[in-house]
């Protein structure tokens, strides 16, 4: 996962400096918002049955755009860091169980800016490339503490959003997408981990 991440921001420094060449516009953000998770079932079943209780959780992370002239498509990449966790009892115990896990997601892609509206006023569609490294998952039973390996896989998300002008240097972009964390590089009999997420970034646009 080092490796995927110093690819990433090599990629990243290469298009900011190439902004810098070219007189294109570099959008660099940090926000965050809310990662909920949506499957499989052992991921989000109630912990009384048998499931880890995830359900909505925050994440936190950055972005950065490349603007390019011309050409309705931005290249971007992104760090984002997803905290889930679960509690509850399970059905004959009294005693309870706390799950938790991370998964930090350095992603690579592409949006679409696809309706012309005034000025001030971004919408538009995504698909970027994941790399997904997943913590531990930590399962916590009264005194007790398990520790089930976690391991990288890459994925997939799309999604929708659009860029709010606040003022001429500082633009909000709210997000909504769907994530499959897992699309390849699965076990044997592995499940695809897949979550809906809403952000908020604020971004600081230079030239």
């Amino acid at each position: 996962m080092k490796k995927i991440t110093i690819i990433l921001f090599s990629v990243l420094f290469i298009l900011l400096v190439n902004q810098n060449v070219h007189a294109q516009l570099v959008k660099i953000g940090a926000g965050g918002g809310l990662t909920n998770v949506s499957g499989p079932d052992s991921y989000t079943k109630d912990v009384s049955e048998d499931g880890n209780g995830f359900s909505s959780e925050y994440n936190l992370g950055i972005i950065a755009k490349v603007g390019l002239p011309i050409i309705p498509l931005t290249p971007r990449g992104f760090v984002l860091f997803h905290n889930l966790s679960g509690s509850g009892t399970p059905t004959g115990s009294t005693t309870e169980v706390e799950n938790s896990q991370t998964i930090t997601s350095a992603g690579l892609g592409v949006q679409y800016e696809f309706i012309p509206v005034p000025a001030g006023f971004d919408p538009y569609l995504s698909l970027d490339v994941t790399f997904n490294n997943f913590g531990d998952l930590t399962v916590k039973t009264g005194s007790n503490e398990e520790k089930l390996g976690g391991g990288s896989r890459v994925g997939l998300q799309a999604g929708l959003g659009t860029e709010v002008t606040i003022i001429p240097l500082i633009n909000l972009d709210v997000f909504a997408g769907y994530n499959w964390f897992n699309l390849t590089g699965k076990a044997d009999g592995e499940d695809t981990i897949s979550a809906f997420v809403l952000d908020v970034f604020v971004m600081f646009n230079f030239l």
